[in-house]
């Protein structure tokens, strides 16, 4: 029957939107990872990046520097695939009633499909040289996913508030004792560390380490009111206010190549 086929069709162009829409998305966490951002940052940007409508995902894009020709391609994909939405099976009723007029239907949807596969693999060509800046190859990450045999569900990442309570703080080593790590407990119990611009969720329990005490930190907790996203003058340069006894963890980087620092006084 050809109305199986049309709706083939149609959900076809619907997954090239989806797949396009990813690409835009991915194109505003490009920038962070130029800075150097942790695992757990980019889970919260995708986390972040991924509830934006088309039109969202397109005003960020506007601080990017895309050249026109591609920004032109990107209005009419949003064009198009609000159209696909909100708008085709309306518009297009009585061609999808009429068995005379379907098969223009099955012309129109791939006609849409194409034009989605080609601005996908434009996109997709920034992300790949990416991958190569980084020593990732991309086939490796696809087979290590499909490996699994099914599709592993989003890790949720905790969204920080404007205010949180500390109830501990303490400096963690790891990479075998070479770096040593600042993390704060909040009143949920759940840990948190350092990211480019402030806090942001850490698994403490899948990070192989050991907790090293910070005395001047006694008699501190809890902290009430405390900011964990503070103002940033740039990346991985910024100051947490403790809020007791004058204290304030500052973090410091010189040069996107160079480790953050960070030190409590």
């Amino acid at each position: 029957m050809i109305e199986k086929e049309i709706f083939a069709y149609y959900g076809r162009a619907i997954y090239m939107a989806q797949c396009v829409e990813k690409e835009l998305m991915n194109h505003l966490i490009f920038p962070y990872l130029e800075v150097g951002i942790t695992k757990t940052r980019v889970d919260d940007l995708i986390q972040e990046k991924s509830k934006l409508t088309v039109g969202q995902l397109k005003r960020e894009l506007k601080d990017l520097d895309l050249d026109s020709g591609l920004k032109e391609r990107v209005d009419k994909f949003h064009e198009t695939r609000d159209f696909l939405a909100h708008s085709f099976w309306w518009e297009r009723a009585v061609e999808f009633y009429r068995p005379d007029l379907q098969p223009k239907l099955i012309v129109e949807l791939n006609e849409y499909t194409e034009e989605f596969e080609a601005l996908n693999e434009e996109l997709s060509g920034h992300w790949e040289e990416v991958l190569k800046r980084y020593n990732l190859n991309l086939d490796d990450i696809i087979e290590e996913t499909i490996s699994n045999g099914r599709t592993e569900p989003f890790n949720e990442v905790r969204k920080m508030s404007k205010n949180e309570t500390i109830i501990d703080l303490f400096s963690y080593r790891i990479n075998n004792g070479k770096g040593l790590i600042p993390v704060f407990q909040l009143e949920d119990l759940s840990y948190c560390t350092l990211c480019d611009v402030g806090l942001v969720p850490i698994d403490i329990e899948n990070v192989k380490g050991e907790r090293v005490e910070l005395d001047i930190l006694n008699g501190i907790f809890p902290i009430y009111q405390f900011q964990p996203r503070p103002k940033v003058e740039s990346p991985w340069n910024y100051t947490l206010d403790l809020k007791k006894k004058g204290l304030k963890l500052i973090v410091t980087r010189i040069g996107n190549a160079e480790p953050f620092k960070w030190r409590i006084e």
